[in-house]
């Protein structure tokens, strides 16, 4: 964990930790020169639980040489990510333990996760593809993971990728994420064991300006990467509009982009023809958020079923639940 001024979430987050059922971690905190309680709270946590451990910076340095401070202070072969103001759910790292253990070729493992809002009740979903191919098909256009899920090999990605690379402010994740999955298998469980905590002021618009042309660079160098070609002005420009919330009458537009690619993408590589499948029901829910119109958040939604209707009614049951 990376954090500054981590305020009235922190413990609840290290909490979530302290309480998981799989014991065999450490936590280290990084704690980039806070100026409210982080430091007191991360102490007190300390003494009733050892195995977290607290790194404190003299000066601030900011989130990404943070995180690779952190990776070159953990001491276990296996790295999980948490966020300061989110929260892991009791199985969380069972599951995940368990699964790399199943599949040790597997670099980095996600999960699925639910939104909150600051009071922490339930704001959304967050679905992540679940299949190889779906999560390469993905990262053309989006990060295919939540970086407050994953859990991946620390060698792997200090040694072969250089860690997160410093260039990047916020998107420092999907640009590591993409150069592992590119070389290495990767995988996301379906099941919400994260909670990412959503604050209106968690960025500035020129935060969140930022994090829109460091996602455009990653995405852009992984679309040539998979279609062979540089996305031309138009592709481009649809695709930033999906990341940032798509309008309604830009939908058809998208759509047709999609199938587009959709070809292209299969055609390079068959044995993933499979990948825009995997994510269409969720990309339709997307779309049906932003769809502007009833009626078009109903077709939206019929196509959604159509794509995969157990993904539908696991996503209805969950949004209710």
């Amino acid at each position: 964990m990376a954090v500054y001024n981590g305020g009235d979430a922190l413990s609840a987050s290290l909490e979530s930790i302290a309480t998981q059922t799989f014991t065999d971690w450490e936590m280290v905190v990084v704690d980039d020169a806070s100026t409210d309680r982080t430091r007191e709270v991360v102490e007190s946590w300390g003494r009733k639980d050892p195995r977290i451990r607290l790194v404190t910076n003299a000066g601030n340095k900011g989130q990404t040489p943070c995180l690779n401070q952190g990776l070159r202070e953990c001491r276990g072969d296996w790295v999980a990510r948490q966020d300061a103001d989110d929260l892991s759910a009791p199985g969380r790292l069972a599951a995940q333990m368990d699964f790399v253990v199943r599949h040790p070729e597997v670099a980095l493992l996600g999960t699925s996760g639910i939104l909150i809002d600051e009071r922490g009740c339930k704001a959304g979903l967050l679905d992540v593809p679940s299949t190889a191919a779906g999560i390469a098909w993905t990262s053309m256009f989006l990060n295919p993971f939540l970086h407050t899920s994953v859990l991946f090999q620390r060698e792997t990605s200090l040694e072969t990728f250089g860690g997160y690379d410093e260039s990047f402010r916020i998107a420092q994740d999907y640009d590591l994420w993409v150069r592992m999955l590119n070389a290495a298998p990767t995988a996301n469980l379906p099941e919400r064991l994260v909670s990412y905590r959503r604050s209106d002021a968690s960025l500035s618009r020129a935060g969140r300006e930022l994090a829109m042309q460091e996602a455009g660079r990653v995405a852009s160098r992984q679309f040539s990467h998979l279609i062979g070609r540089s996305p031309e002005a138009g592709e481009r420009r649809l695709c930033d509009a999906f990341r940032s919330g798509l309008p309604g009458a830009a939908c058809p537009e998208f759509r047709s982009l999609w199938r587009r690619l959709e070809c292209e993408f299969s055609a390079r590589h068959p044995a993933w023809a499979d990948g825009p499948a995997a994510v269409a029901a969720s990309w339709h829910l997307r779309l049906a958020g932003s769809s502007g119109s009833a009626l078009s958040a109903v077709s939206e939604m019929r196509d959604a079923l159509v794509a995969d209707p157990g993904f539908v009614l696991r996503w209805i049951r969950d949004r209710l639940g």
